[in-house]
């Protein structure tokens, strides 16, 4: 029997490579060819083509689909091969929820996976009924690198993430650096000029998985922002997963997630400059609490796992 895929239209996104890695399954990505997003429904179209030849061609026992979008379900639906939706937030808490043919897309998947108890419940208020199971991403070490003098800045430049906050709290540490890979593309021209100008912060661009891994695992500190409740961020779970300090957005998730051991800020500039000092000053002490903080993440997320694993196979055996 041919392996179980994993279909992400996205370059790379860590939970979707790491929760292949953990289901056996070959992933497959589909980064956008479109520049601008005008033009972005031709992409959808000639990947959710290239899906379902392929689909046709493996008959995979299961494929597991990210969304959002919830486009990349299309193919395994017409060809009737039972899929899993891995909903992120924005399936949820986006105006992604109201595209025609989102429910009955989600409500075809044999199950759709949610990354926190709170984006479940959000998840239920917005399709009740859905079949749902919580698992939070799953970590894969990162390796250790020869240590470098910045505080890494995990961020998309997408719209949760206050990143004007961010550059006042860079502007406010002269006396600390930072790097980050964000694509300043993105941002609004005023945004753009003002991070260009900041003389302590780098900007890598797009790196490779190795060096990205590389760049964290070196980092003084890791700095993850969000706005938005319910959310799991990434880039926490890559900084426990290199073992290093993390100053992370305050909210309900984010504290009973990472709080034994992140240091947790308001989105303003002060708390989140007050931050980046505590951590820096706490790092030598925080080994225990982070090999703690592992032991505990990975056992749950090992059990989440065990039932996703069961649930496929029972569904594959029918």
């Amino acid at each position: 029997m041919s392996r179980p895929l994993f279909i992400s239209w996205k370059r790379y996104q860590r939970r979707s490579d790491v929760l292949a890695e953990a289901l056996g399954a070959e992933i497959v990505w589909r980064p956008h060819r479109a520049s601008g997003k005008l033009l972005r429904p031709y992409d959808y179209f000639a990947h959710a083509t290239e899906d379902l030849k392929l689909l046709r061609a493996r008959r995979p026992p299961f494929v597991v689909v990210q969304a959002q979008p919830h486009l990349p379900a299309l193919a395994p639906n017409l060809a009737r091969v039972p899929y899993v939706v891995d909903a992120h937030n924005g399936q949820f808490q986006s105006w992604w929820r109201k595209v025609p043919g989102t429910e009955a897309i989600l409500r075809g998947a044999r199950l759709v996976l949610t990354h926190t108890r709170e984006a479940d419940e959000i998840a239920h208020d917005v399709f009740p009924g859905l079949r749902t199971l919580v698992v939070h991403d799953p970590l894969r070490e990162i390796p250790p690198a020869p240590p470098r003098d910045w505080v890494f800045v995990v961020a998309t430049a997408a719209p949760d993430e206050p990143m004007e906050v961010l550059f006042d709290a860079i502007e406010a540490l002269p006396e600390v650096t930072f790097a980050t890979t964000a694509p300043l593309h993105r941002l609004s021209a005023p945004l753009r000029e003002r991070a260009e100008r900041l003389p302590n912060l780098t900007t890598f661009g797009f790196l490779d998985l190795p060096d990205y891994e590389a760049t964290v695992a070196a980092a003084r500190a890791v700095v993850v922002l969000t706005t938005r409740e319910a959310t799991q961020p990434s880039g926490a779970c890559e900084a426990l997963s290199a073992g290093r300090p993390l100053v992370l957005s305050h909210t309900r998730t984010t504290e009973a997630l990472f709080g034994s051991f992140a240091t947790l800020v308001d989105n303003r500039a002060d708390t989140l400059a007050a931050g980046v000092r505590k951590a820096l000053e706490e790092d030598a002490g925080m080994a225990g609490r982070l090999a703690a903080a592992r032991r505990a993440w990975l056992d749950r997320t090992e059990v989440e796992l065990a039932a996703l694993r069961s649930h496929m196979s029972a569904g594959a055996a029918r």
